[in-house]
């Protein structure tokens, strides 16, 4: 099992404009066939997406380099739901950390809360059967995580997930730069666009038409 993450917004629970981070998690069920959906979404939106390009995040020297969610515009990301739901290649998880509920305390402490959220999203993504309980590979983008965090975060879930008994299989990490990973991108793009969704209400029929297509599976609220 491959799984893709990247995350949108911040562990931070002094912020008001601030009280979602939210992580996506796309599971490929065929990467090769994700791939080419991604590089036909690219494609087919290249002058849009130049014309966004206001940071210069996606383009170098005006050759493509990275889809980033942050740079669409809303009609661009309902474009990007809309091409993605009858896409049968991934299924979609989102973990939705609820800024509000946090104490002082857990903020101090932001790369515990990310593991530990992850860990009891994954209990419960395989204890209500969406996720099998089979080895997993987990691809991040290594800016989303200190260096000294990396290797403690496979450490936590292979001790957590067993010794809780709520899985079996064995979790690897790994870290990538997002510009060389396509899936990441993708996982990128579909965590703004939720956190977009949650500050402003918007993108819901977008969001209703993944759920009814299967591909949005389950989003796990912490604290529950």
């Amino acid at each position: 099992m491959n799984i893709y993450i990247d995350e949108s917004g911040s562990i931070n629970n002094k912020l008001e404009e601030n009280r979602y981070f939210v992580i996506a998690l796309v599971r490929a069920l065929d990467k090769e066939k994700l791939k080419k959906d991604y590089e036909s979404f690219v494609e087919q939106y290249t002058p849009q997406l130049k014309m966004l390009d206001d940071h210069g995040k996606m383009f170098k020297n005006g050759k493509f380099q990275e889809l980033k969610g942050s740079e669409m515009d809303s009609y661009l990301k309902r474009e990007f739901l809309q091409f993605f739901a009858d896409k049968p290649h991934f299924e979609l998880y989102y973990i939705v950390v609820d800024n509000s509920k946090l104490t002082d305390e857990h903020c101090e402490d932001v790369a515990g809360i990310f593991n530990y959220a992850l860990k009891m999203a994954f209990t419960q993504f395989i204890r209500d059967g969406y996720l099998p309980d089979e080895d997993c590979m987990f691809h991040v983008d290594e800016r989303n995580e200190a260096i000294e965090s990396r290797h403690f975060l496979e450490n936590y879930l292979n001790t957590e997930l067993i010794m809780s008994g709520a899985a079996t299989g064995e979790y690897v990490v790994e870290y990538f730069d997002s510009k060389n990973n396509k899936l990441i991108q993708i996982a990128d793009s579909f965590s703004n666009i939720y956190y977009s969704h949650l500050k402003n209400n918007s993108y819901t029929a977008e969001i209703e038409q993944l759920k009814k297509a299967g591909i949005l599976k389950q989003i796990y609220t912490f604290p529950a």
